[in-house]
């Protein structure tokens, strides 16, 4: 009781911040049904909605269980009020990146369970989601009032700890209890026991609900974040899946989990949710037994991958430029020089550098080629796309990366990592007939390296928006195709990094988008 009392003292004075910024929610015009589907992703916030709208209620035998009965009974003036006045989160406080992760965490589980009720036949309705959602509102508390304790408990369970048993230690008192203390304070939605039906059937359903809940909470939130924070082959994983398969009646559960692990990031914007999906999706096991659904690699796959591996990059680059003939007419005669004769080389030109950086994880990248190979590894391109842009984060230690899209005679950003600073890479929209080495992109494949020795030529042919938001940074371009038709363009730089982008990193990187052009050519058949 002691404990409860300090810490709700605490939390009393706490001003819970909104994740989601105000120039990032609809007009003020705006039909409340788009608040609604854009405020969906911030809990944080609708934490505020829920607890202005039960207030409203106070005086009735009513409460407020889903976000469309809140915002609708809070109507568009008090809702634009509400959400434009909560304090938003701090990008560079200690306690954002672990909050975040946690917030992905519920998200992440509040899919799996629905996912689930739908593979049982269990009806699940918006009031169940938010009952998810909420399950771990503890822990999003704690990251708030102690992030550097918080950060060590983190630490631990990456090491194999039990998180629920650490929490509890660090508050004093049992979590569930505690959380649904915080769920009444915020007047927030809580699972109850069942309330009682019109007819016996009802009756029995509602019970078998409700009985799938209480089960299904605690191990969709625990699946989440061990997703997150482990590795596919670690034990904690591998327990959490032998017990799925009993629960859900699922011989394959574990390979169909990656499966509903993506279809939770192509549900929500907030790019931690994805980051469960790219972490398993990079730590496939190489070796996967099962009779229809399978994620693995046959000994014929292996063979293949490592006779593809010798191989040089097929795609071609950009011959336009006098610089880019140079770079391919220096690779081939390096290919046909031994060894020594490289080892001789005393050029300092950013071509002629071909030994890897030290930050380079070529296991990473070998591991996410091997998948790209693999027909079997991939159920659709969301997925592919996801292990790509981990392994180009992870694996080439690239700081920004953005895929831009063909549409409407435009190319266009529509996925990014490591651009929360760049707006105007993060935002890049340019006009494909306003350049004509663009077109040139646009009509084949095409890579090209812009550096320090055809910058100047790049100045001339490239857009001006495109080398604004590349402030000053060598950078690579590679354009992908589907079917013949070129469809997306890729970028990548070091911003920031001591070491430079060099040949050895393009030569990775142009094999690396081959093999995953492929993957993504092999799913469109």
């Amino acid at each position: 009781m002691v404990n409860e009392t300090k810490w709700l003292k605490r939390i009393q004075t706490l001003s819970l911040p909104a994740v989601l910024p105000v120039k990032s929610l609809p007009q003020a015009n705006a039909d409340l049904g788009d608040w609604i589907e854009i405020i969906r992703e911030d809990p944080l916030l609708t934490i505020h909605l829920f607890r202005y709208a039960n207030k409203m209620l106070a005086s009735h035998d009513v409460s407020v269980k889903t976000l469309d009965h809140a915002v609708n009974l809070l109507g568009s003036t008090r809702l634009i009020a509400l959400t434009g006045k909560v304090p938003r989160i701090e990008a560079t406080n200690t306690s954002t990146k672990g909050l975040l992760n946690a917030i992905g965490d519920s998200l992440l589980a509040a899919s799996l369970m629905r996912q689930w009720f739908e593979i049982r036949q269990i009806p699940w309705t918006e009031a169940d989601y938010w009952v998810t959602l909420f399950y771990d509102l503890s822990i999003w508390v704690a990251w708030l009032l102690e992030p550097e304790t918080m950060e060590g408990i983190e630490y631990q369970v990456q090491q194999g700890a039990n998180r629920t048993k650490l929490i509890e230690k660090f508050y004093g008192m049992p979590l569930r209890d505690w959380n649904d203390k915080l769920c009444k304070l915020f007047q927030l939605p809580i699972l109850v026991e069942s309330e009682e039906t019109s007819t016996q059937t009802d009756q029995r359903t509602q019970n078998f609900k409700q009985s799938a809940l209480k089960f299904f909470l605690p191990f969709s939130h625990d699946l989440a974040s061990t997703v997150r924070s482990t590795t596919w082959t670690g034990e904690p994983l591998q327990t959490l899946c032998r017990t799925g398969e009993v629960s859900l009646g699922l011989t394959h559960f574990q390979p169909m989990l990656k499966q509903w692990v993506a279809n939770a990031a192509r549900e929500y914007s907030l790019p931690q949710v994805a980051l469960a999906a790219r972490r398993l999706l990079a730590h496939q096991p190489p070796m996967q037994v099962a009779a229809r659904v399978t994620s693995g690699f046959s000994e014929d796959d292996v063979n293949k991958a490592l006779k593809l591996s010798r191989k040089p990059e097929a795609a071609p680059i950009v011959t336009s430029w006098p610089e880019a003939e140079e770079i391919e007419t220096l690779k081939r005669t390096r290919e046909k020089t031994p060894k020594p004769a490289l080892e001789r080389t005393n050029s300092t030109s950013p071509e002629s550098d071909l030994s890897p950086r030290k930050v380079l994880d070529l296991n990473a990248q070998r591991e996410i080629r091997r998948q790209f190979r693999n027909q079997k590894s991939w159920h659709s391109p969301v997925e592919v796309q996801e292990s790509a842009l981990f392994g180009l984060i992870n694996g080439f230690a690239f700081k920004r990366v953005t895929v831009l899209e063909i549409t409407d005679g435009f190319l266009q950003v529509f996925d990014s990592e490591g651009c929360q600073q760049s707006p105007l890479l993060r935002n890049l929209k340019m006009p494909i007939a306003s350049s004509e080495l663009l077109k040139e992109f646009t009509k084949k494949v095409s890579a090209l390296w812009v550096n320090s020795s055809n910058k100047a030529n790049a100045s001339r042919k490239l857009p001006p928006t495109l080398l604004a938001a590349a402030e000053d940074e060598s950078f690579f371009l590679r354009s992908f195709s589907i079917g013949g038709e070129v469809t997306m363009l890729l970028y990548a730089d070091l911003k920031g990094s001591r070491e430079p982008l060099n040949a050895y990193d393009y030569k990775l990187f142009r094999e690396y988008c081959a093999d995953w052009n492929t993957a993504l050519n092999r799913l469109s058949q």
